[in-house]
């Protein structure tokens, strides 16, 4: 049975300035959103979003925390404490040794928050053969990470396909790059969960914008 697709609006904000006004265009059409996290060490860019000052801001809805970052465990320790934090996804690149992988996951399920393994585009699936299955979610990004707006490479349609073959019951998440022209081959890939970033941030109209790509 196909998955239900759920849209995930994508918050990647430089600063806190940035990031209250992004959430403010967002929050009234959806009760879940994704928070980008980025180091300066991982990816070039870096922002400074504080867990504790969006509390308030954020405390309605439903939070998935994308880190973009080195050191994971010091960012998930910062993270897990928020109630709304409902899942916490990271780089396998970041963190490629399958212990220490594993130790994370359990970790967060023992928390009660979903674990999420991301991909960079140029990562071949076979580098979490062994890890997969433990995971709530496994994203796959369409872009490089670390900012919005950029192209997306037709190639990931062929890595979400042979994902969803090999893992049917697992979430598969597409971030970077999607939009009205490539929603539905994504969707038709086999992700059902889909992350809209700068497209949703551009639209004159939210809804319309949603509409569009449905």
């Amino acid at each position: 049975m196909p998955k239900k697709i759920k849209i995930i609006p994508g918050i990647l904000a430089k600063n806190q300035t940035a990031f209250k006004k992004q959430w403010a265009k967002i929050a009234p059409y959806f009760d879940y959103a994704q928070i980008d996290i980025m180091d300066g060490i991982f990816v070039p860019e870096k922002n400074n979003i504080d867990p504790q000052k969006i509390k308030k801001l954020t405390s309605q809805h439903g939070l998935e925390i994308h880190l973009m970052v080195k050191n994971v465990a010091k960012y998930i320790s910062l993270w897990e404490k928020s109630n709304n934090v409902k899942k916490i996804i990271w780089h396998y690149e970041a963190e490629p040794d399958t212990t220490a992988l594993l130790c994370l996951n359990d970790y967060l399920k023992k928390k009660k928050i979903k674990t999420g393994l991301c991909l960079n585009p140029t990562t071949p699936l076979g580098k979490i053969a062994k890890v997969a299955k433990y995971f709530d979610t496994i994203q796959i990004m369409n872009i490089k990470p670390g900012a919005q707006g950029r192209h997306f490479r037709p190639s990931s349609l062929v890595r979400i396909k042979k994902l969803r073959g090999k893992y049917p019951n697992i979430n598969i998440e597409v971030d970077g790059g999607v939009n009205d022209k490539n929603f539905s081959k994504i969707k038709k890939a086999g992700a059902n969960l889909i992350v809209l970033g700068s497209y949703l941030q551009t639209a004159k109209s939210i809804p319309l914008a949603v509409k569009k790509i449905k």
